[in-house]
């Protein structure tokens, strides 16, 4: 590829990232329904045309604002698990962090990824259960992994409590969204994971599993 090639290759990399920034802006701000293409240009800077050189629709702007996002999650958590330094509640642990954390640093692509998919009824295509479903399969196997390295309690039903784990995140996501969790500022998440932590975590744990996390 020649340089000028690569210019022009990187400058529809850098547009399509500019417009789907301000695609999460306003469907966080206005929701999906109310948005409008036009808003979406308005908000980028962009043309009203140019909205449809990179996306068939304002259903596709959404789709690719959650597979983009929602594919960076996967491989986090992918490599979470098959990570050989960490221990299965530490696994956990980070996830829930980096949740909590992301309420801070993206906090409108999280509602956008809660409200405008995962509750509603775009939620029942295939693809997106497949794509939803894979985050709980990388949290069910950390927690068999746990449960044979006798980290984590026998008792726990992995797949259950991996859609446990999951709910009470959503939870505590819709809470800073509504304003009735604070977890704004650096102070209010710790102590957000500090309290996920002591009332989700711990109560997983074997003997054990408590004895290395209070190494």
């Amino acid at each position: 590829m020649g340089e000028a090639e690569k210019k022009t290759v990187d400058l529809a990399q850098d547009r399509r990232k500019q417009i789907l920034r301000a695609a999460v802006e306003v469907f966080a701000e206005r929701g999906f329904h109310r948005t409008r293409v036009s808003d979406i240009a308005r908000r980028a800077g962009v043309a009203y045309g140019l909205i449809y050189h990179y996306f068939d629709s304002k259903d596709h702007v959404l789709n690719s604002v959650f597979e983009e996002n929602w594919g960076v999650f996967l491989k986090v958590l992918g490599d979470l698990r098959d990570s050989e330094e960490l221990t299965a509640p530490a696994k956990l642990e980070r996830i829930s962090a980096l949740l909590i954390d992301a309420l801070q640093v993206a906090p409108s692509i999280i509602q956008v990824i809660i409200q405008e998919i995962s509750r509603s009824d775009r939620f029942v295509h295939a693809e997106k259960v497949s794509a939803f479903t894979g985050a709980f399969d990388v949290v069910h196997d950390i927690i068999v992994a746990g449960q044979a390295a006798g980290d984590l309690s026998p008792r726990l039903d992995p797949r259950v409590a991996a859609y446990i784990f999951f709910g009470a995140l959503e939870t505590i996501c819709t809470g800073a969204m509504l304003g009735t969790i604070q977890c704004k500022t650096p102070e209010e998440a710790t102590r957000v994971k500090a309290t996920v932590k002591e009332a989700l975590l711990q109560g997983m744990l074997t003997d054990k599993g408590s004895e290395k996390d209070a190494t």
